[in-house]
């Protein structure tokens, strides 16, 4: 199951809808008896591209910084981050587009 969670521009802070899912995504590793979770962090195209490089990471450890405190084992999570490259919705260069500033958690 994949859950796509999205942040405030510029910031590794969750848009109120997506904290909401927060506790759907620990009842999924819960339910599946998960051993393999994926983290994977992006960013839209605003911004220097290095500096989104950074941001997507930064993401998607803090997602799995969380589930770890509440209780995943962290050997468990991978985390990768693409930065501005495989949006969404392809854009040009410094547009905003919230569906790309975004953390996919897949669990297996």
């Amino acid at each position: 199951v994949t859950f796509l969670l999205y942040f405030i521009s510029g910031k590794t802070e969750l848009t109120p809808e997506s904290e909401a899912l927060l506790q759907e995504i620990l009842a999924a590793i819960k339910t599946k008896k998960s051993n393999d979770i994926s983290v994977v962090g992006h960013t839209d195209r605003v911004g220097d591209g290095d500096k989104n490089k950074i941001l997507s990471l930064q993401r998607a450890e803090s997602l799995a910084a969380w589930m770890a405190a509440k209780g995943v084992d962290r050997n468990i999570i991978d985390i990768t981050s693409h930065g501005e490259e495989n949006p969404v919705i392809p854009t040009e260069d410094d547009v905003a587009e919230p569906k790309n500033r975004r953390v996919e958690v897949t669990i297996r």
